[in-house]
């Protein structure tokens, strides 16, 4: 508990402190292209940042709130390698306001982005090396979990089990698993006509462990 007030306590500091320096910077420079009748009539900049990515802070209130802020903080922090739209729809939260405050987090060094095709997905920083979030984003897909889950369980299993385990087509399989295999998560070992599968020893304790953070 106690080290959880201190986190949010640093968290609401160093994003305060970032937003702070975004808006002197940009009054500054609004200054120096402004006139002094133009400088006098402008309206806080502290609005500027919202209504560059289309969100009317008038609309909006959650926007600047610091409670919603760390909300989506620990919902990243106790779901890593969760997607943007993820955090939108579990949270309830407009897109907007998403996106703004995963904006301040991530420029203020709190959050990591990590690139998984076509989805963006984020992680607390210094909590996990490259490799694990490669890992944690892969298991975020589902059949890919559940090959993985299955891997885990045992020494190896046949191509043809695996696929009437997991009800999915030969085809389907093949083409997973031939993704999982560049990886380099999962051997694949011929037995005169038959194929099957197991985890690579390498990484197999990996496996294991980022299966129970997701």
């Amino acid at each position: 508990m106690k080290r959880n007030k201190i986190l949010s306590a640093s968290l609401l500091v160093t994003v305060f402190a970032f937003s702070l320096f975004t808006v002197t910077y940009l009054q500054l420079n609004m200054a120096g292209s402004s006139t002094v009748s133009d400088v006098d009539n402008a309206q806080p900049l502290i609005f500027s940042a919202p209504l560059i990515l289309g969100v009317d802070f008038n609309e909006d209130s959650r926007l600047l709130n610091q409670s919603t802020m760390i909300e989506i903080y620990n919902f990243v922090k106790n779901n890593p390698g969760i997607h943007f739209r993820g955090i939108c729809d579990n949270l309830g939260l407009p897109i907007g306001v998403v996106q703004y405050h995963l904006g301040l987090l991530t420029r203020a060094g709190l959050l990591l982005v990590h690139r998984d095709r076509q989805y963006t997905r984020y992680f607390e920083t210094q909590r996990f090396g490259e490799i694990e979030m490669k890992m944690i984003s892969l298991l975020r897909h589902k059949t890919v979990r559940r090959i993985l889950a299955v891997l885990s369980e045992r020494d190896s299993i046949f191509h043809k089990d695996l696929a009437v385990k997991l009800d999915i087509s030969s085809h389907a399989l093949t083409w997973q698993m031939n993704r999982l295999r560049k990886t380099g998560l999962v051997d694949a070992v011929k037995e005169g006509m038959k194929v099957k599968y197991l985890l690579n020893q390498e990484n197999a304790m990996t496996v294991k462990s980022c299966l129970c953070m997701t």
